[in-house]
């Protein structure tokens, strides 16, 4: 068990990564060494809770912290800086993928895996032709507390998939701005459902995630990249063109490279 304060700077970190799309905070569970730990963990969750609570109650305390802070930054960038935000975000998602494919050639498996990944990456483009019939900004849909329940539920889920970024999602059908805010005021009207919805999610998911990348990784992986791949289809800006361009551009390089490093360093076999 890494030091106290060790656990409290991991958490923080990850807490923030956390609303990154394309820079999760799964993927520095990965690079920090604390994935498999953490999934076998929450798998079962009450065998040995007490030495679990132990194990993992600070990282999780730093975790939303860091949840808390990064919010309330990233709410003010997003909502003057959108597009260009949206390029970063796409430069961290491209800097996974080809850590992601290689793992993808790499893992064990027969053609299922690929045939996860063209269903995932199918169900992203369907959801970009169907988002104006799914915009949950008509009828008040953004009010209403199964849609935040079910953004909560993508989050859990995304968390516990390195490489899976569902915040992408969120952004497409114009639910991060206002989860984001949620989140930095606090807003327990729409922040309970969040939670609810994110906890069942990891609780439901973990064990599948833990049995997934132990004896069917090759469709795991595969189906990640599918989900990676398709989510740059849905939340692609358009380009600005002349001087926010090239800003855009270099954002875009800048978050390739972060991510990529951080991919390289975390390989799921560090964990």
């Amino acid at each position: 068990m890494p030091p106290l304060p060790l656990q409290l700077i991991h958490g923080f970190l990850v807490g923030l990564a956390g609303l990154l799309p394309g820079l999760c905070g799964s993927t520095l569970l990965v690079l920090f060494g604390i994935y498999r730990p953490l999934t076998a963990a929450l798998a079962h969750p009450c065998s040995g809770f007490r030495q679990k609570w132990l194990r993992f109650g600070p990282f999780f305390l730093a975790a939303g912290a860091g949840l808390l802070v990064g919010s309330r930054v990233l709410a003010a960038v997003f909502a003057r800086h959108e597009t260009a935000t949206l390029f970063l975000f796409m430069g961290f998602m491209l800097g996974a993928l080809p850590d992601l494919f290689a793992q993808a050639r790499q893992a064990k498996g027969n053609t299922g895996g690929w045939i996860a990944f063209v269903v995932l990456f199918l169900a992203c483009l369907a959801l970009d032709i169907g988002r104006d019939r799914l915009d949950p900004r008509a009828g008040g849909m953004q009010d209403r507390w199964e849609v935040w329940a079910l953004a909560g539920a993508g989050i859990g889920l995304g968390s516990m998939i390195p490489g899976a970024s569902v915040a992408f999602i969120l952004i497409a059908f114009d639910l991060y701005q206002p989860l984001l805010d949620v989140v930095g005021r606090l807003d327990a009207g729409i922040l309970v459902p969040v939670v609810i919805g994110a906890g069942i999610a990891i609780f439901a998911f973990a064990r599948v995630a833990d049995w997934l990348f132990r004896h069917a990784e090759g469709i795991a992986i595969r189906g990640v990249l599918g989900l990676a791949a398709g989510s740059l289809w849905l939340v692609y800006p358009g380009w600005p063109g002349a001087a926010s361009g090239w800003r855009c551009l270099l954002l875009l390089g800048a978050g390739y490279v972060l991510s990529a490093r951080l991919n390289r360093w975390g390989r799921p076999d560090r964990s």
